[in-house]
């Protein structure tokens, strides 16, 4: 019976949408074609029939076909004006289905809106509608980057600003990767890296002097694309964020080359860290694979105290020591103890502690879990680079809370 009742008022609303748009077409005024051409009014070639699969169901509206007498371009300015140029969905079954298809896979979306919204789809109409909204979230939010690095935004003075960003790899199509190599010995990749951002804010410390995170400050960006352009994107990112004027600005990464250059080039001038359980991880290889010692024994547990209170040279001493006089091992270890000395100075975490700084990069590694893993990773999956970014910047812009204002900006 519920169900029933409910497809009943459906039906009976999309009635009612369709009077309103009857009355509301009647009277359209003609548009103006200037397209490589002096400015020409367009000449109306009558009424055309659409039909619009909206939340409540099929609505049908007669709207004025209108036609430039010089160079031949046909408009419908009602569908311009009512969001359903190109489209056969209204607004508001596009967003319920972007909003489905960046959650789960396309299929088990379209069954989902049937069962709870009475809105039948198929997998393919979701997957059309998620990517073609991700990519206009995608030049949204773009857009709104370099609005903020132009004219950086006014905030309430920023405490601590950090940002944050690190890659994680995406089953990719075969012909995506014919240009991509893989860490595999015969060199195939099976993946493209996602560079992956993410903007917090931190005003206080917890009754223990722990670092806390403000609560719902962290925003994120990330798509499958070139270091440089990821640099410009993070950047841009954090400018909006009001990194202009905060007091404080901290860059946490991993020790990769490409991050040290985003870091030079866009934060030069921020305190940079390099995430603890990053290098926790560098110096568990040493011992496992270099010298060959236990993990969790006598002399990783005395190496690993003094990485984690900063203490850099003394242990590059101790590790020197334990690197083996040739061989294949030793050139190994000496890449480790460079990987140490290059990022010193961003390994001084008893400072940083002090400075009551957070060391980790837990914010972006879950990102990397949720935002990423939840939805790209997932078994049988393997997507283009485009359908990728454009659910990418649909789940940032979900998780960064900005879904509700791209469509009041979009009305």
């Amino acid at each position: 019976m519920e169900f029933f009742v409910r497809s009943a008022m459906l039906k009976a609303g999309a009635k009612v949408l369709e009077a309103f748009l009857e009355s509301a077409l009647r009277d359209q005024q003609a548009p103006v074609c200037d397209r490589n051409h002096l400015a020409r009014n367009m000449h109306s070639t009558g009424k055309r029939e659409k039909t619009i699969h909206t939340i409540l169901g099929s609505a049908r509206m007669r709207r004025s076909r209108y036609v430039c007498p010089v160079c031949g371009l046909v408009r419908y300015p009602a569908d311009e004006g009512l969001g359903v140029a190109g489209t056969g969905f209204s607004p508001g079954t596009r967003r319920m289905m972007a909003r489905m298809g960046a959650k789960q896979s396309f299929a088990e979306s379209a069954e989902d809106l049937e069962v709870l919204a009475d809105l039948k789809v198929d997998a393919k109409d979701v997957e059309r509608v998620a990517e073609s909204t991700g990519d206009v979230v995608d030049e949204w939010m773009t857009h709104q980057g370099a609005v903020a690095r132009l004219m950086p935004p006014e905030h309430e003075e920023i405490e601590t600003c950090y940002v944050s960003f690190d890659g994680t790899g995406v089953p990719m199509r075969a012909e995506e990767l014919t240009q991509t190599r893989g860490k595999a010995p015969d060199g195939k990749a099976k993946t493209r890296e996602v560079k992956l951002g993410c903007v917090f804010t931190q005003t206080g410390l917890d009754d223990k002097g722990r670092p806390v995170r403000d609560p719902a400050s962290t925003t994120y960006v990330g798509a499958i694309e070139k270091s440089v352009e990821f640099g410009h994107r993070i950047h841009a990112e954090a400018m909006r964020r009001g990194m202009a004027g905060a007091k404080r600005v901290v860059v946490i990464t991993d020790g990769a080359a490409y991050n040290r250059t985003i870091i030079n080039e866009h934060f030069p001038h921020a305190i940079r860290i390099l995430d603890l359980y990053h290098a926790r991880e560098h110096l568990a290889e040493f011992m496992k694979d270099t010298a060959r010692r236990a993990l969790d024994g006598a002399e990783h547990i005395a190496s690993r105290a003094l990485l984690d209170t900063g203490q850099i040279e003394p242990l590059l001493e101790r590790m020197q020591a334990l690197v083996p006089r040739s061989g294949p091992r030793r050139k190994q270890g000496m890449k480790q103890i460079q990987y140490f000395r290059t990022n010193a100075h961003a390994m001084r975490y008893a400072e940083f502690r002090g400075m009551g700084l957070f060391v980790g990069s837990g914010v972006i590694e879950a990102g990397c879990r949720t935002l990423i893993g939840q939805r790209l990773k997932r078994s049988g999956m393997f997507w283009s680079v485009k359908g990728a970014n454009d659910i990418i910047a649909l789940r940032c812009c979900f998780a960064s809370g900005r879904f509700e204002q791209f469509w009041e900006d979009a009305a």
